[in-house]
């Protein structure tokens, strides 16, 4: 890894070759007309690239360009794809185009035999009105076979601003021999319902991080970040991940949680 690199940080571990392709997409995509028929057939190209990246990309391009005349593009995509970060890009590219205003658009995924299909479906409920999304969440939650489904139902109805989920949470996170990466997003959801046993985990993580690995300190950032989104705080500005201001964001970040902590205290 090149240190010296614009698109890497001293205590963190960025994927540089991502970074670069992603800019490489970028200059090549300004050289279409956006909606011409050329800037069209570049991102359908590209939507079957073996990059994932680069498949991403132009998922996140096609959903942006807010026209819903690609609706049954996507959707012939989604019934194939089997990738997850796929999956996603495109039921999030139907999702804001408004392909999932009717039941009989997303039932079939929702309802599906494979586990796997099920769980990707849980992305669908973001763009429906808020009491049918709690209601098929709540409902995975409580009656699908599939423990990893349910736990999916969990973390997402967090989203919804609803603890539902919590005792479901609280058990996977007090689950033994737990991945870093998975303990810090639960800890992170956790935050988000201001249980204190989330709060204490990321405040105990920042005092530390200089223990811990560059790959784990990043997710610990990463879980930073989509906390102060999440509550509309405002991140540290920055051009490059090279000058991102770790420290500051880490200080903010423990006088959010300390706060919070002796509000949970209080109550």
């Amino acid at each position: 890894m090149n240190d010296n690199s614009a698109f890497s940080h001293p205590l963190l571990s960025f994927c540089e070759g991502a970074s670069q392709t992603a800019a490489e997409f970028k200059e090549q995509l300004s050289t279409f007309e956006p909606g011409s028929a050329a800037w069209k057939e570049f991102l359908k190209t590209n939507c079957d690239s073996q990059n994932h990246v680069v498949q991403t990309m132009s998922f996140q391009e096609i959903h942006k360009s807010g026209d819903p005349q690609w609706l049954n593009f996507l959707f012939a995509h989604l019934q194939r794809a089997t990738v997850y970060t796929d999956q996603l890009s495109i039921i999030c590219a139907i999702g804001d185009l408004g392909g999932f205003r009717s039941r009989e658009n997303y039932a079939r995924y929702l309802e599906s035999e494979d586990e796997h299909t099920r769980t990707m479906a849980l992305f669908i409920p973001h763009y429906l009105p808020r009491e049918e999304a709690l209601a098929i969440l709540v409902d995975k939650l409580n009656h699908d076979p599939s423990l990893a489904v349910r736990q999916f139902a969990a973390r997402r109805l967090v989203e919804l601003d609803s603890d539902a989920g919590l005792p479901l949470l609280l058990e996977e996170f007090h689950q033994e021999e737990q991945q870093y990466s998975s303990k810090t997003r639960l800890a992170f959801l956790l935050a988000v319902l201001r249980h204190p046993e989330g709060l204490q985990f990321l405040q105990q993580q920042i005092t530390t991080h200089r223990s811990l690995s560059r790959q784990d300190r990043t997710l610990l950032f990463s879980a930073i970040c989509d906390l102060f989104l999440h509550e509309g705080l405002e991140l540290p500005p920055c051009e490059r991940p090279a000058d991102l201001p770790l420290e500051t964001l880490f200080q903010q970040a423990t006088d959010w949680l300390e706060a919070r902590l002796a509000a949970t205290a209080g109550e």
